[in-house]
């Protein structure tokens, strides 16, 4: 069994390592404990003492009611469950393969092509209460957007879509699926679909992963299988594209990894046909396969069942066993075990190291620096330490160098947004501008990158530019001047630079009309946008020979 359908069978299959070593270390005590018992036992009634020390039953009821509870923990999924929700609509997040492969032009005019077109037809029969989020893979992947209920922001994205967006341009799916899945808020009901429109190659044949993510959040994943098997070749700048050994590459659909992660997680694969398309109807019904007749309705959805109760009813019967009467000496012995074994969970489960606190110390940072250069957190960290002490030139520098070497995308926005907030300081309304662009592509949902943008666009507008402000405390209480119809006021300044503590996670998207009023004021362009979001640290993932 792989370790990816494996972890589908559990809730929580993380908790796997620390409920084994509390299992295993236990038994371990109980072992020591018997052999001390022995030695003690063959000293006190001489050598030629036999037979079984007594306790045995006990110890073995103990450790078995041990890796139940443990089994339990890890929340073993077990068949289905019905659950009534209320009817709401769908979320929906499309993920559009966007490697080389995509490229092959055997359905017309090319898959990549197709893959839009496909999605353009879906979200043009999605219902008025669905929400729908666009994403994108290619050697990692990257969510664009966030979940909404505007079909024109996301077809005009759409049109931006290309397999020049990511670099190197290979392909995991797996990763794609993980950043789909940043979409779904943890504690809504609605049903939760991811949307693959690929090829389903995988050259360096990394699997399906990703499978135990969507099974763990609720989400079913449906796939279009694009392009033909019997393959074409993959178009290099005019040419056909050659691998490390100088043979041409030819790429073909391979339909069976995307069943096989569809089948993992309740959903179905639609083959595309020799033009590219698909059974958009049927499609269209399995999204909204949990959607409901009327908003407002209770519709059935089937879950997968967590089975806990049988588990824990036996850890507890074999508990109340261990502990009926018992002489003296046993007593004792079985109170020190069943002391020490809760203690030593509560520390493998439990413990967790403290954050550090108190002022950063530039020297310290530094030198850490000096051992991991590529460590773009640290950067970002030494860039808020200089910022305390208003070296606001060296605070820049460190942003910049870890917006720029940042392999993840969260730790870029963080970077970016602290540029733009020192850029603020400085007075560099032009510079701020960008890096709020920049953070935000990476960040959709976060406000405060929004409002600081927008205070920053309405300081660009004045003539003269307003002073630069400060940097304030977090929550800004007033709106820039013209972000409204009301009078206007004299905004706070935006908020100050951040660490990763403090960057939101969930922020909620503002209203529909601050939405508006914010899009109305910045000029449209999607290119630049999706582009920015997808933008990676290409040095860090370079690998000898062309990807596809």
């Amino acid at each position: 069994m792989s370790v990816d359908r494996f972890a589908t069978l559990f809730e929580h299959p993380e908790w796997l390592p620390a409920a084994v070593a509390v299992v295993t270390v236990s038994a371990l005590a109980v072992a020591v404990a018997r052999l001390v018992a022995g030695r003690r036992r063959r000293a006190l009634l001489g050598p030629g003492a036999r037979g079984r020390s007594p306790g045995g039953l006990r110890d073995a009821a103990l450790l078995v009611a041990l890796g139940a509870i443990g089994l339990a923990l890890l929340g073993p999924r077990v068949g289905e469950r019905s659950v009534q929700v209320p009817s709401s609509g769908v979320d929906v997040v499309f993920l559009i393969d966007v490697s080389r492969s995509m490229d092959a032009r055997d359905v017309p005019p090319s898959r990549i092509e197709r893959a839009k077109r496909g999605a353009e037809e879906l979200l043009g029969r999605l219902g008025p209460g669905d929400r729908a989020a666009l994403a994108v893979f290619a050697s990692r992947g990257v969510l664009l957007t966030p979940l909404t209920p505007d079909r024109g922001a996301l077809l005009e994205l759409l049109s931006a879509v290309d397999t020049q967006l990511l670099h190197p341009p290979a392909s995991n799916l797996g990763d794609g699926l993980r950043a789909a899945l940043g979409a779904f808020a943890v504690a809504s009901e609605r049903p939760r679909i991811a949307f693959v429109l690929s090829d389903g190659e995988d050259p360096e044949r990394r699997g399906h992963g990703g499978a135990a993510a969507a099974a763990r959040a609720g989400v079913r994943v449906l796939a279009a299988a694009l392009g033909s098997d019997v393959g074409a070749e993959v178009p290099d700048h005019g040419v056909p594209l050659r691998d490390g050994a100088g043979r041409i590459v030819r790429s073909r659909r391979e339909i069976g990894r995307l069943a096989r992660l569809a089948e993992e997680t309740g959903g179905e694969v639609f083959p595309g046909d020799a033009w590219g398309s698909f059974d958009f109807e049927r499609a269209a019904a399995s999204i909204r396969r949990e959607a409901g007749s009327a908003p407002g309705a209770s519709v059935s959805r089937r879950v997968r069942a967590i089975r806990v109760f049988p588990l824990a009813a036996a850890a507890f019967v074999l508990l109340l066993a261990e502990a009926l009467p018992r002489t003296r000496i046993q007593r004792g012995r079985r109170q020190g075990v069943a002391l020490a074994t809760p203690a030593l969970a509560a520390l493998v489960l439990g413990a967790a190291p403290e954050a550090p606190t108190g002022t950063a110390d530039i020297a310290s940072i530094e030198t850490r620096l000096r051992a991991a250069p590529g460590d773009a957190a640290l950067l970002v960290e030494l860039g808020l330490a200089r910022l305390e002490r208003d070296a606001n030139e060296a605070a820049a520098r460190a942003f910049a160098a870890a917006a720029v070497i940042a392999a993840e995308p969260r730790v870029a926005a963080v970077a970016y947004y602290d540029l733009g907030v020192t850029a603020l300081a400085q007075g560099d309304l032009e510079t701020a501008r960008d890096a709020f662009f920049d953070a935000l592509a990476l960040a959709p949902r976060d406000r405060e990158a929004r409002f600081n943008l927008e205070w920053t666009l309405r300081g660009l507008a004045a003539l003269p530019p307003p002073s630069p402000p400060g940097r304030a405390a977090r929550g800004p209480e007033t709106v820039p001047p013209g972000a409204s119809d009301s009078p206007p006021t004299t905004p706070k300044p935006p908020p100050g630079a951040r660490g990763f503590a403090e960057h939101p996670r969930e922020a909620t998207p503002s209203s529909e009309a601050e939405r508006a009023r914010w899009l109305a004021r910045v000029d449209d362009d999607p290119t630049r946008s999706i582009r920015s979001a997808a933008r990676a640290n290409a040095e860090s993932r370079l690998r000898h020979g062309p990807a596809w």
